[in-house]
């Protein structure tokens, strides 16, 4: 069983396209550092859910970088989201319908998953 580090390592490599999607997930576009270095700051001072409106509105970059954390938290062995949410939309559409629970938690876990991608990103 793999911890949460290996898991977002994982993810991270895959979301940068150093790595295959295994069969039966959702593919994921890869994503670009100049994207991925903007995200922690607008999700500590704005929160997730406002970052992920600001990525909808904001162009393919940005939600490409969103779009992978929301990817990450369907992942079925970190349960943030379920695992048919992969996009940004779907993140959005399923934390508003949860609890500040499940955001708070899912904004962890976004940061968290957010510091393998920067180093993974180029």
């Amino acid at each position: 069983m793999q911890n949460l580090d290996q898991i977002r390592a994982d993810n991270a490599l895959m979301a940068c396209g150093q790595q295959p999607v295994p069969a039966g997930r959702a593919p994921v576009k890869p994503v670009t550092d100049t994207a991925v270095n903007r995200l922690p700051a607008l999700i500590v001072n704005n929160g997730l859910l406002a970052t992920a409106a600001f990525a909808e509105k904001k162009g393919d970059e940005l939600l490409c970088a969103m779009d992978a954390v929301a990817w990450h938290l369907a992942d079925s062995r970190v349960g943030r989201l379920p695992t048919n949410r992969t996009t940004t939309r779907g993140l959005t559409e399923h934390l508003i319908a949860n609890n500040s629970q499940a955001l708070r938690l899912a904004a962890a876990e976004a940061l968290n998953f957010l510091t393998y991608l920067k180093r993974y990103a180029s």
